[in-house]
């Protein structure tokens, strides 16, 4: 296969995926809460384009930069984890690689319903490493169970400082962090405790693949300080590209807001439509209008720029990166076939 056809290939699968149903439908859904956002919060569209086209430039290219370091960050902890949890001469891939199947897995959950990345990234690694679907879920599952303790303790610090704003709704996004938390610690410690049970029911085939999750899961918590270091710089990037995106828009938002509205942001996300759309727009832009001094025009524009980068940039870079990871798979393929075919006539 020519360089020019690999291209070709890779310009095709990165349309197809850009361009899918389950794309088109997010689409179609933004397109839905946006017109509900200019309806419920009285938004008016032309003052928010204005202040969009009116953002600074530099400030939107370093937040954009700032948030592309999040799964550098995220790269680092995960291959930590897997190392824990990588059998015996078992060779863990370095840091670029498990920071692109950290962004593919964004990519598949801003595409596709019922937030399938993370068993999307699981397969990817399944599929090109020698690793197992079932302890790789339970190295993603210690992720989350990490991420959100870190939510609800920055959370916990950043709070108080908005008591003032005669307002419970930051008591309620507390709660809701601190209820999955409680959630998640409920499903670990029952993991723990019940795991002689839980093999001892299951037919052996199944009770292996659950044996590697437990391994996959418990094992990550092995070097939990460093693990929680990383993901703390994580969160920090996070913070620190809407923080950009403030700045850029000329707003004036106290620090501890915008950590809470970043949070928000990440809870929201959790609703199983594609990357959340819907909900994150319609309830960071009512935050942000409720908590601040900021019109719900200039909310919208802070959460559509925001969004720019972390939904859609993401979908874009996603798609090129599969499409190119595609192109370069079919590329090895039809080498080694040469190869194989001119060994044979060789012979």
């Amino acid at each position: 296969m020519s360089g020019a056809q690999d291209r070709q290939g890779g310009l095709e699968s990165l349309k197809r995926k850009v361009f899918s149903l389950p794309a088109l439908v997010s689409l179609a859904v933004a397109s839905g809460f946006l017109v509900f956002l200019i309806t419920r919060f009285d938004v008016d569209l032309a003052s928010t384009w204005d202040q969009m086209r009116g953002a600074n430039p530099w400030f939107l290219a370093a937040a954009f930069l700032v948030h592309y370091t999040t799964f550098i960050f995220r790269g680092i902890r995960w291959r930590m984890l897997l190392q824990h949890t990588a059998g015996p001469g078992v060779a863990v891939p370095g840091v670029v690689y498990c920071s692109q199947l950290v962004l593919l897995g964004w990519f598949a959950n801003s595409v596709g319903w019922l937030r399938l990345g993370d068993a999307f990234r699981a397969y990817l690694y399944q599929d090109e490493q020698e690793g197992t679907f079932s302890g790789t879920i339970g190295t993603i599952l210690a992720e989350r169970a990490l991420d959100t303790v870190l939510v609800v303790a920055l959370l916990l610090i950043v709070v108080p400082f908005m008591v003032d704003r005669n307002d419970n709704v930051t008591w309620t996004v507390l709660g809701l962090a601190v209820a999955l938390a409680v959630g998640l610690a409920a499903v670990l410690a029952a993991m723990v405790w019940a795991k002689g049970l839980v093999i001892r029911k299951l037919p052996n085939w199944l009770s292996d693949r659950y044996e590697r999750f437990h391994q996959g899961t418990m094992g990550s918590f092995q070097r939990l300080p460093l693990a929680t270091f990383w993901g703390l710089l994580g969160w920090m990037a996070e913070v620190g590209r809407l923080y950009l995106v403030v700045r850029a828009l000329g707003f004036d938002l106290s620090f501890p807001l915008i950590v809470f509205l970043t949070l928000a942001n990440s809870l929201l996300s959790l609703v199983p439509t594609p990357g959340g759309v819907g909900a994150v727009e319609s309830g960071v832009t009512g935050l942000a209008a409720r908590l601040s001094r900021l019109t719900a025009s200039s909310a919208a524009a802070l959460v559509l720029v925001d969004r720019f980068i972390t939904y859609i940039s993401v979908i874009l870079v996603g798609a090129a990166i599969f499409a190119g990871r595609q192109a370069l798979r079919r590329r090895n393929f039809s080498l080694r076939r040469r190869v194989n075919l001119d060994s044979a006539d060789g012979g």
